[in-house]
């Protein structure tokens, strides 16, 4: 039922684009405010309301769906999936800023980025190795976040863990940037998911400079999100360490990357049916 889920929903991905209907966060906004007024500020008890209390509401009604018919969990599995995938434009965005590059286009490259979510106020001008660096570490975590993460709880346990993953991420990033909790949580269920991207990542990008790195850092329960995927990234490209991060170099990372994510995501489709198929 997951795959059939996933399927449908990626297909309705592809004609809206980042015209999603479904991504309206006003409501958790809101609902994240009461918690909190609620609650009288506690942080814990605030988190636990706004991000798990509305998962466990999902949870509810599948489980009443099924009581009557399992494919009555299919609508209830495409709206919520469709809800939790990645908000915003991506590969349009990381298409533009390589142009900008291409033609040294400072203020419309810092544009593009800011689009991205990459602080730049502090840079200095004309900076461009950082800049690539910021880019390239945030379009990555952008990829893995908007789809990855997402299927693989998908998949693990149904949409509505991935529903889960995607409250906790509006929580951390956009509502409560400073919350501990919402903040361990969304690194705990990101750990799993990215060392399985960096894996695949070795079988359609760059195997031993990819595996290589995935092994450094397969047991590392310190290293952030962004700290693990930027450099297993590199190795499925083929960027070695010693490498200078020349503007051309990362012009052509930033170039390869939506084609690496591409091919991954065509990997898990395929392993998905294919477990499937075979349990």
């Amino acid at each position: 039922m997951n795959l059939f889920i996933v399927i449908l929903s990626i297909a309705f991905l592809q004609v809206w684009g980042a015209a999603n209907p479904l991504h309206k966060d006003n409501w958790f906004a809101v609902w994240a405010d009461w918690c909190e007024a609620l609650v009288k500020g506690n942080s814990t008890f605030a988190f636990i309301c706004a991000v798990l209390l509305p998962f466990f509401s999902i949870v509810a009604v599948q489980g009443f769906l099924l009581w009557f018919s399992p494919w009555l969990l299919l609508p209830l599995g495409m709206l919520v999936l469709l809800y939790s995938f990645g908000r915003g434009e991506f590969a349009d965005i990381v298409s533009e800023y390589t142009k900008a590059c291409y033609i040294e286009d400072w203020p419309s490259a810092l544009e593009r980025a800011r689009r991205l979510g990459v602080d730049v106020d502090n840079l200095a001008d004309n900076d461009w190795p950082t800049l690539h660096k910021h880019v390239l570490d945030e379009a990555g975590y952008r990829g893995f976040e908007r789809m990855f993460a997402i299927l693989f709880w998908c998949f693990s346990f149904g949409p509505a863990v991935a529903f889960l993953y995607r409250l906790n991420f509006l929580y951390s990033h956009n509502l409560r940037p400073d919350n501990p909790q919402a903040e361990k949580l969304l690194w705990v269920l990101e750990w799993p998911a990215v060392r399985l991207l960096g894996l695949s990542f070795a079988l359609t990008g760059n195997f031993v400079g990819c595996f290589q790195r995935w092994k450094e850092c397969f047991f590392c329960a310190r290293r952030t999100t962004v700290a693990v995927l930027s450099p297993l990234i590199l190795g499925a490209l083929l960027v070695d360490d010693s490498m200078t991060q020349t503007d051309e170099v990362t012009r052509k990372e930033l170039n390869l990357l939506t084609s690496l994510y591409t091919r991954t995501l065509w990997l898990w489709l395929a392993a998905a049916a294919v477990l499937i198929i075979v349990v």
